[in-house]
């Protein structure tokens, strides 16, 4: 018998209704005690609909756009004060058809030097979005953003996501998506939940480097959520601009060289050739 409780938070900002109801009916599948937060960051509050849903649900409105990791850690807090075990960090497009959750917790309750994980994401046609990564250098996102000949351009962007991952087992990572992933509360809130000077991005890669330093992050595959991944940062100028700003915060705060960023690399790489 499950003897645990679970908290979840889903950040928003003015999202269409429909899809928040998607992802809220995919949460209420695990069945067992839960806390649903919904942080909106919004201008106005009329999703505060949802709160009606469930009475799981907890609906806090802002009034003004904190960011993703600020908002978060709000809910952090309340989750934390109300004796949560593990905390599930959900993106507003994710979705999925069958109890993700009660496997994963199941795992990281017979695993306890495992602080954080997160599940195969797929796009909705059921394809492999490529979410566990290395520690991000800057380097690699120069790389990454710069039209390369395909071939170095894909050398490059395979190892740093760890294509040769094969997915019927659990891997050590040092990225956990913000996407979607399930934290130790005892851990999240030993490491300071989010560094909430990041406004958006590199707010996960900077909370996975922390609890990687104290616990395991996992990709853990044999479970799977949907994600209508938009990547943003690629279409429009000022999320480019934020994406720019975050990176500086993240190489400032553990170095442009990274010694340490590279040793770990080099770590859960050799999983690939075990």
């Amino acid at each position: 018998m499950i003897d645990y409780k679970v908290s979840f938070c889903i950040v928003l900002y003015k999202q269409p209704l429909e899809e928040l109801k998607r992802v809220i009916s995919s949460i209420l599948l695990y069945e067992y005690e839960k806390r649903i937060y919904l942080i909106d960051n919004s201008d106005t509050d009329r999703l505060r609909v949802l709160q009606s849903l469930d009475t799981s649900i907890t609906y806090l409105w802002l009034g003004q756009n904190l960011g993703f990791g600020k908002a978060n850690n709000i809910a952090i807090r309340q989750a934390h004060e109300w004796g949560s075990k593990y905390h599930v960090i959900v993106n507003p497009d994710i979705f999925y058809h069958t109890d993700v959750i009660a496997p994963m917790t199941h795992y990281m309750n017979i695993h306890s030097d495992v602080g954080a994980m997160m599940p195969q994401i797929l796009n909705p046609d059921g394809t492999l979005q490529y979410l566990p990564k290395l520690t991000p250098s800057p380097w690699k996102l120069f790389w990454r953003k710069c039209p390369w000949p395909q071939t170095l351009h894909r050398r490059v962007t395979d190892r740093f996501e760890m294509r040769g991952m094969k997915q019927d087992r659990t891997y050590d990572i040092l990225h956990v998506t913000g996407c979607f992933a399930i934290y130790r509360m005892t851990t999240l809130w030993q490491v300071g939940g989010f560094d909430d000077r990041y406004f958006m991005y590199f707010e996960d890669t900077d909370l996975s480097r922390k609890i990687h330093e104290c616990q395991r992050t996992i990709y853990y595959p044999l479970a799977h959520v949907y994600h209508d991944y938009g990547n943003g940062a690629s279409k429009e100028k000022r999320l480019f601009f934020l994406f720019i700003i975050s990176a500086f915060k993240f190489f400032w705060k553990w170095g442009f060289l990274d010694l340490q960023g590279h040793k770990l690399n080099r770590q859960v790489l050799a999983q690939l050739k075990a």
